[in-house]
């Protein structure tokens, strides 16, 4: 350790996802389980204590880029776009948010997920 030199820390843990999924299989009759990155398809209902009844791999198509975020801070009469809580029922910040998404669709092919935190 050299005083006054910062030094970061990578800090690594190994979880048990079974733990977590547990009381969603005891709770729910029907799971659907799905994601980009769960392969070997093998290997997850061994860690995770199931027994799938339907199992399917997709092709993924990376033809063309599919992703587009994007930070809008203002809409288009200047007025600051935002999500706190205090202007969360200002009409002006909720017509701006709604004429960029209509502005967008617009403009975007294959539809739009927008995510408002």
């Amino acid at each position: 350790v050299i005083p006054g030199v910062y030094e970061p820390v990578m800090q690594l843990a190994c979880l048990d996802a079974s733990l977590a999924i547990k009381p969603v299989f005891e709770r729910f009759s029907s799971v659907i389980i799905t994601s980009g990155t769960l392969s070997p398809l093998d290997l997850y209902p061994k860690l995770l204590g199931f027994h799938p009844v339907v199992r399917i791999a997709l092709d993924m198509s990376t033809f063309r880029e599919c992703i587009c975020p994007i930070v809008v801070t203002r809409g288009n009469d200047q007025v600051g776009l935002s999500t706190r809580y205090e202007v969360r029922d200002d009409p002006a910040v909720m017509k701006d948010y709604g004429e960029l998404l209509i502005d967008l669709s617009g403009s975007v092919p294959d539809g739009i997920v927008c995510f408002f935190t």
